[in-house]
């Protein structure tokens, strides 16, 4: 299978603090790949290297058939501005435009980026709308909406582009857990639909259930990668081991 995402040795330091460490790993389209670990592992690093919000400083980044960065080396910002249009990112915080209505926000970047027309627009504005189960809000505020509702409009906004990939950091974290699930919910739908995502995520049961592979990072690189079932059951490093129990007995 030809790999969507590849990463190859790749390193990232701030000043003296080495944040990723020569991580390699691959991405098959339609993959669900959840990133889990200890805050400060670089999970959140790792993806913002991924969409060039963070510049590697060594190894290699591929998106499909493009490089985007080679041992420090980036493309042109022309080609990297097409190479990030076939990501769609979904950030913790949600980062909407309060001035702007939940149509405005999701319209904004197709007119900017591709100068689409309003009927293209509006049509693919309903149809993300009703997919994340928001509809009736697609003239509210941003201000007027739960916490759960402006993640899912961020996940509509984000596909409004219709990206290859999907990349999720930690979208449920700044949730009240009530909320969560509505969230996780629209994950799990694109999930069954086969859509390609990468999510650094502290929801060890989406893990389990949604994603097809698991990467454990720790420190800086990744210490164990598989399949939910192996890693959750019977994860052979003791570092692993000990993330789980505590998760475990959190989550409990």
């Amino acid at each position: 299978m030809d790999a969507i995402i590849k990463v190859t040795e790749l390193s990232k330091k701030f000043d003296d603090n080495e944040v990723l460490k020569a991580i390699s790993f691959e991405v098959d389209r339609g993959d669900v790949v959840a990133v889990i670990g200890s805050s400060g592992s670089g999970k959140s690093t790792l993806l913002r290297c991924l969409v060039d919000l963070e510049k590697s400083d060594s190894g290699v980044i591929q998106i499909g058939k493009q490089i985007l960065a080679n041992n420090g080396e980036y493309a042109t910002p022309a080609e990297i501005r097409k190479i990030i249009l076939k990501m769609g990112m979904v950030f913790q915080h949600f980062n909407l435009f309060p001035h702007l209505s939940v149509r405005k926000n999701l319209e904004l970047a197709p007119r900017v980026v591709k100068k689409e027309t309003e009927a293209e627009m509006k049509q693919r504005c309903e149809k993300y709308l009703k997919k994340v189960g928001l509809i009736d809000k697609i003239d509210a505020m941003p201000k007027t909406l739960s916490g759960g509702e402006k993640q899912r409009v961020a996940i509509a906004r984000a596909m409004m582009m219709e990206p290859d990939i999907l990349l999720f950091d930690e979208p449920t974290s700044a949730l009240d857990p009530e909320l969560t699930g509505e969230v996780l919910n629209v994950m799990q739908e694109l999930a069954k639909e086969h859509m390609t995502m990468v999510v650094v995520t502290h929801e060890m049961g989406f893990a389990r259930k949604a994603a097809n592979k698991i990467l454990f990072m720790d420190n800086g690189i990744i210490l164990e990668e598989g399949p939910p079932e192996a890693i959750f059951n019977h994860p052979t490093k003791k570092r692993t081991q000990e993330f789980l129990k505590t998760i475990t007995q959190k989550e409990g």
